[in-house]
């Protein structure tokens, strides 16, 4: 994944401020051990002048001198550990064991500091995800309709199927999920329930990325001609775990954006990466004017559920009237 130079320093400085973060933890922890313990204070004194006279020893080959010290040590040692374990104060263990945690290999950014990188990008992508009130449990089923429409279709049950569907999406979260297309008119709850997945897969660890067709290709397109070299925008939709895609349709088409579309749905497939996809489009419409090439991986891969009913926000407006 190629990311701007920005985000690389970014994420090494996360990195390194994890590691130094630990290590000042750890030493504080140990000063403190030093304030209020004489007993470990003494060993730590013994054995910094037992080192210098074992290096002595050593070189003069007074080798009794020596074996005498090393015993001297090792029981000290054992003794200032038992005092540390006891304190519960344990030295950091190395985070990344193939840089070694300095954020470099092979004179290249280490694989910890791009995974850093990866997840700031998903971050910066959906750094407007609007999740204060839209959960599971505040999808209001009171708002649609228990009558039959024309067609036999009760809207209320219709938005408690694809409710239900949405709770076992996150519930059987992996690359074997299969992808959602939610189809209907504006106002129904098709972003509410995208937005309840996004909340509760992403406090599970999940890298996610959600925006609005318009705002996700446009950046994309953006980044694309530009002359910095920049495809974390392109790189965070193909790489994310989960992808959310609002309002499908309402984006300016252009051939970049079609070839895009095409081949996140195509190459998210293939990757075992779940998507989320919103549309007011029907789907003859969606046919029309994303082809058949897109419209057939969804009657392959994706679960299509139709939102029925009226406006909500209409609804809510009335009501507050």
């Amino acid at each position: 994944m190629g990311y701007t130079r920005e985000i690389y320093e970014k994420a090494l400085k996360q990195k390194l401020d994890t590691v130094k973060s630990k290590e000042n933890i750890y030493r504080t922890a140990l000063e403190n051990l030093r304030l209020e313990n004489e007993e470990f204070r003494n060993i730590e004194t013994a054995l910094n002048r037992a080192g210098s006279s074992v290096a002595l020893a050593a070189i003069s080959g007074d080798m009794k001198t020596f074996e005498q010290l090393k015993d001297f040590c090792i029981k000290q040692n054992a003794r200032k550990k038992e005092i540390l374990d006891s304190a519960k104060i344990k030295k950091p263990e190395t985070i990344c064991k193939k840089c070694e945690d300095s954020g470099f290999y092979g004179g290249k950014f280490c694989d910890c500091v791009i995974e850093i990188a990866k997840k700031l990008a998903f971050s910066e992508m959906s750094n407007s995800i609007p999740l204060s009130n839209c959960r599971f449990d505040t999808f209001d089923l009171s708002f649609y309709s228990d009558k039959a429409g024309e067609d036999g279709s009760v809207p209320r049950k219709r938005a408690e199927s694809i409710l239900n569907l949405s709770k076992r999406f996150v519930e059987n979260f992996s690359p074997e999920t299969r992808s959602l297309l939610f189809m209907g008119g504006a106002g129904l709850g098709k972003t509410h329930l995208s937005l309840a997945i996004v909340s509760e897969i992403s406090a599970k660890g999940y890298g996610v990325v959600y925006g609005s067709a318009q705002n996700l290709f446009s950046l994309a397109e953006k980044q694309h001609f530009s002359y910095s070299g920049d495809t974390s925008a392109e790189d965070s939709l193909l790489g994310c775990d989960l992808l959310v895609i609002d309002d499908l349709g309402t984006e300016f088409y252009s051939s970049y954006s079609a070839s895009l579309f095409y081949n996140i749905v195509n190459s998210r497939i293939l990757n075992g990466k779940p998507t989320i996809i919103n549309t007011n489009l029907s789907f003859d419409e969606l046919e029309k004017r994303y082809t058949p090439r897109i419209t057939s991986r969804f009657i392959g891969h994706y679960d299509m559920k139709k939102f029925i009913g009226e406006d909500i926000r209409q609804q809510k407006l009335i009501k507050d009237m």
